[in-house]
């Protein structure tokens, strides 16, 4: 089994119990969310939020690809990602049951970590060129914030959008693109990871 599925069975062990125990505590307070963005990457990720109080929630999203998107020329992605977050809110008014506001404004600041294995790939806009002819195994921990716009649909469905900055330190090893290819040596740099979401949420009452 790869280093990077024994890892995300251990996230996914610890993100479920962590998401039962927030859920009695507080099951009418407690959202499921996907990022359709993160999902079109091939990448499943689930999140979950547990409400505070009318203005400030923590969270936990997690993401795992564990898959080669073409072997015949190693082509990978292959990644697992946690992170924590806070969120506070803006107009997220209760009036009984039910919310008083139909668009709500929130601010997120999260932090990520992220045990990676991707080579030869090309990511958009002239993103990270160095796994464009390499494959780089790894780490990476970040620090970033966005701002978020949430439609509230119904009672139990919402939609967001979000965009945001982080920045991260990786630290990782080398390779030549091809299968048990040359390594090159051990590196490091920090850097600049865009966030962009588009994200449905159930809330579970």
């Amino acid at each position: 089994m790869s280093q990077i599925t024994t890892r995300a069975h251990k996230f996914l062990i610890a993100m479920l119990l962590i998401f039962g125990i927030s859920t009695n505590v507080s099951a009418q307070r407690f959202t499921l969310r996907t990022n359709l963005l993160y999902d079109a990457t091939l990448t499943p990720n689930l999140g979950g939020e547990l409400h505070l109080d009318s203005v400030w929630s923590a969270g936990l999203n997690i993401g795992l690809n564990a898959w080669d998107i073409d072997k015949e020329s190693n082509k990978k992605w292959r990644h697992v990602l946690i992170s924590p977050n806070v969120r506070w809110y803006h107009n997220y008014k209760y009036k009984g049951d039910s919310l008083v506001a139909r668009r709500v404004n929130y601010l997120e600041l999260d932090a990520i970590y992220s045990h990676f294995n991707v080579g030869n790939t090309r990511i958009p806009f002239g993103l990270y060129s160095a796994v464009k002819d390499r494959r780089l195994q790894g780490d990476l921990i970040a620090l970033g914030g966005k701002y978020g716009y949430s439609w509230i649909l119904s009672r139990d469905w919402h939609l967001e959008a979000e965009a945001g900055i982080a920045i991260g330190y990786a630290w990782f090893k080398e390779y030549e693109c091809d299968h048990c290819g040359t390594f090159y040596g051990k590196g490091d740099r920090i850097f600049l990871l865009p966030q962009l979401g588009i994200n449905v949420v159930y809330i579970i009452n």
